[in-house]
């Protein structure tokens, strides 16, 4: 499996755990905002054998998790391979998506503990492909996400980052009334955006930090 890195121990990426953070390389989406963008360069990292990732997962006594995040996890061919291997380990292990994968997810299910779904925007082609860059295959999203919400025996959560000028309000009263309608069994995350070094420096104009009292307003309609 091609990472870009290895973080050792993080308090903040699983909810209430410790983890060790798996950050692989390319993904299928472009977006201007991702503070990752180093991922999606070829040259970035090197392979891992999955022996090799799981020994210094077990070696790891700090930390009760693994999160496996990038860039986009599930163009990652062997996955399912070290998913299955990462779950003897006993650690809870929880794998950050774009949704653009459903066959993917279905494949790693019976392995994870979380799926954490980074969901742009509503699912309209218009919308997403600004905020991403490239033609999404919306079905895939649904597919996903709907698969992933019927799979019992995993942790969800979705998350979309608000960037004032590429969302809207009404954006976000949508992606809701569609998870409403899902019966989501999960958690919605609504991000603050916030300008990272990674994101490039011509677009820190460009995107700007909601102030808190709007996120307020758009989770408390």
């Amino acid at each position: 499996m091609k990472l870009g890195g290895i973080i050792d121990i993080s308090t903040k990426d699983l909810p209430n755990k410790t983890s060790m953070v798996l950050l692989t390389v390319r993904c299928n989406f472009n977006c201007a905002f991702c503070p990752n963008k180093y991922l999606l360069q070829e040259n970035v990292g090197r392979e891992y054998f999955i022996q090799e990732l799981v020994d210094k997962i077990k070696s790891n006594l700090l930390v009760s998790g693994v999160s496996v995040t990038g860039g986009e996890p599930t163009l990652q061919e062997d996955l399912h391979e070290f998913c299955k291997e990462a779950k003897k380990t006993g650690k809870y292990l929880s794998i950050d998506t774009n949704g653009s994968n459903p066959e993917m997810i279905k494949l790693i299910a019976p392995y994870i503990n979380r799926v954490a779904l980074d969901l742009k925007g509503p699912l309209k082609l218009d919308i997403l492909k600004k905020i991403t860059g490239v033609n999404v295959d919306l079905g895939k999203i649904f597919e996903t996400i709907e698969f992933v919400n019927s799979y019992k025996a995993i942790d969800f959560e979705i998350r979309t980052t608000y960037v004032e000028n590429l969302l809207s309000s009404e954006n976000i009263e949508e992606i809701v009334k569609y998870l409403t309608s899902l019966s989501f069994k999960g958690t919605f995350v609504l991000q603050q955006y916030q300008f990272r070094e990674g994101v490039g420096e011509k677009f820190k104009d460009i995107f700007s930090k909601p102030e808190h009292e709007i996120l307020l307003n758009l989770l408390n309609p």
